[in-house]
């Protein structure tokens, strides 16, 4: 059997990295691998802090949303501590991890409050993705998905934010060494198979 390794779901608000996270567990899970899935913002305890913020929390006392260069120095800890928490013991157990937003979920996301230079160094010695798949739609679905959804605004969820981050996936991802641009217009069946045909030919099940 492969080696374990850590895979990323990548993409905009409402491009269905969560939705997929749990089926292709499943899916490698009938594969004879075992599986462990994640996030970030991670569910420890700077990660929780920052699901708090993208929400609207913790803001100044004149009511302006908390700070878009913190907000990054939190996403860099927070991902440091997710790999010492979660990632690392997960893979050294011989377990795939599938994590829903990573690395580039950083640039292209603080890209909007802060140099993306700077954000990238801060992640510089940080372990990278074996395999990133972005889910690639255009702004205007995903804004439709968040509203079905009836999901709570978020920090980012701006459509013109939206479209900008967008567009900086396209454009990290084609030139990132582990990255591939998936089209998840599609049915989430069909996203799905197309995903899990990638992730099989990578891990070679």
């Amino acid at each position: 059997m492969p080696a374990p390794k850590l895979i990323v779901l990548e993409g905009i608000d409402g491009s269905g990295t969560t939705t997929q996270l749990d089926r292709l567990a499943r899916h490698l899970e009938a594969k004879g691998r075992r599986v462990h899935t994640t996030r970030e913002p991670s569910t420890g305890p700077v990660g929780r802090l920052l699901r708090e913020i993208l929400v609207g929390a913790h803001r100044f006392p004149d009511g302006a949303p908390a700070d878009g260069l913190a907000a990054a120095l939190l996403f860099a800890a927070d991902r440091r501590d997710h790999l010492r928490r979660e990632i690392e013991p997960a893979l050294a157990d011989g377990k795939d991890v599938l994590c829903d937003r990573y690395l580039l979920s950083s640039i292209v996301y603080q890209a909007e409050e802060a140099d993306p230079g700077w954000v990238a160094e801060l992640a510089r010695d940080v372990r990278p993705a074996d395999l990133t798949l972005l889910l690639d739609v255009p702004s205007s679905v995903a804004a439709e998905r968040r509203r079905r959804a009836g999901r709570a605004h978020e920090r980012y969820d701006h459509d013109d934010v939206q479209a900008r981050v967008a567009a900086r996936y396209r454009d990290v991802v084609k030139t990132h060494p582990s990255g591939r641009i998936v089209d998840a217009t599609g049915s989430i069946e069909a996203v799905t198979a197309t995903l899990a045909q990638i992730i099989d030919a990578f891990l070679g099940v």
